[in-house]
């Protein structure tokens, strides 16, 4: 077994700063016992990129690896991710037991009959795997566990705890904070981090060598070593933003693939959740009794217990001292912000101007945001 040696030869230089990550989970796979590794990370963290070199390195090893990933649209079908896991090996389904050989037919759609039950599947998988592993070590990786289907998700659980000793790896990747139908409990985990401060602006300097210094630290801040988020927000912003030659927004634009990872999770919240955020997110400062204030404010029944689901799906948290509200990354910010009609912005915008009488800046500028024409007050309080 080479992956320390895969990772030697120069596989971590397609992933700037993650040889200690890389080190980690070739580790954890070391060996010829076979087990499992479950990574987790925020979205856009690297997480499939990850999951690419190594499974680069394996099958440079010598290793026959297998790779599926869920996907949305087919959440609901039983066995969708079984059937792109074990695709590969249907010749061998013929090695089988006549029950097992049944057994996966139907279950992958290669044969009729009544479903299977369950645990025949799960045993019948894991024998077609054993009898592939023999002469040949395998590699299993999985992308995107939150959208394998249930059934599917429920042989990788029994699959992954029964390797070690079968010469088989396993290693699949989920979102940090995201419910899916897998049970890793007991299984060992990695969390993959941010990139460190160094590498971040390594790679920022590398694809983006002429940004403007001070855009480049505001992005450096807002992206928080995510990499996605790196190579992403200057691509959104106009080449005189880039050039610092135009005031860079309040609230930085996503670019698209960014939109997808983040503004899908802002709008499957509540109306009222979305509100608050938005509110939150115009006010900047987390204070939440003008958060209180405002959400009163507004033409809807908002209150402060309607941040509860944001609370839930790991978006905000609520800081005891002082007693506010953080938003879990910049970015979800950027996606409440794109996720929101322009009508509501300048709602939002109308009832913090409400509630900040006594801070006349703060106000006047509101109060621009939430004008469509030429207002003479406003250009009063600004002047």
């Amino acid at each position: 077994m080479g992956f320390t040696d895969a990772l030697h030869r120069g596989s971590q230089d397609h992933l700037l700063g993650r040889d200690r990550d890389l080190r980690h989970i070739f580790g954890a796979l070391e060996g010829d016992a076979g087990g499992a590794l479950l990574l987790s990370g925020q979205p856009g963290v690297g997480k499939s990129a990850v999951l690419d070199t190594v499974a680069a390195a394996a099958a440079g090893d010598g290793f026959r690896v297998l790779r599926a990933a869920g996907a949305e649209f087919e959440a609901d079908v039983s066995y969708s991710v079984l059937n792109q896991l074990l695709l590969p090996l249907h010749g061998a389904l013929a090695r089988l037991s006549a029950s097992d050989r049944e057994a996966m037919s139907v279950a992958l759609g290669f044969g009729a009959g009544p479903p299977p039950d369950r645990l025949v599947v799960c045993n019948a998988a894991l024998a077609l795997l054993r009898s592939q592993a023999h002469g040949t070590p395998l590699l299993l990786v999985v992308d995107d566990l939150p959208w394998v289907d249930r059934a599917t998700a429920a042989v990788l659980g029994f699959l992954a705890r029964r390797l070690p000793g079968s010469g088989i790896r396993f290693l699949a990747a989920s979102r940090t904070g995201v419910d899916s139908f897998f049970d890793g409990g007991g299984l060992p985990s990695y969390e993959l981090r941010g990139l460190d401060t160094d590498s971040a602006a390594r790679l920022v300097d590398l694809r983006f060598p002429d940004l403007a210094h001070p855009v480049r630290r505001r992005l450096l801040d807002a992206a928080q070593g995510n990499p996605l988020a790196l190579l992403e927000l200057p691509g959104a912003l106009r080449a005189d933003q880039r050039r610092a030659q135009e005031v860079l927004p309040t609230v930085l634009p996503l670019g698209e693939r960014l939109q997808s990872l983040f503004v899908s999770r802002v709008r499957s919240l509540p109306a009222a959740t979305c509100t608050l955020l938005l509110l939150a997110t115009l006010d900047g400062t987390g204070d939440l009794g003008v958060l209180s204030a405002a959400a009163r404010a507004t033409d809807g029944d908002a209150d402060l217990r309607d941040l509860d689901p944001a609370e839930q799906d790991g978006l905000v948290r609520v800081d005891d001292s002082p007693r506010r509200l953080v938003f879990r990354h910049p970015l979800i910010m950027s996606a409440v912000v794109a996720a929101a009609t322009s009508s509501a912005r300048r709602a939002a915008h109308r009832a913090l101007a409400q509630v900040l009488v006594d801070k006349p800046e703060q106000r006047a500028w509101h109060l621009g945001e939430a004008t469509l024409q030429p207002d003479e007050e406003v250009a009063l309080l600004l002047g």
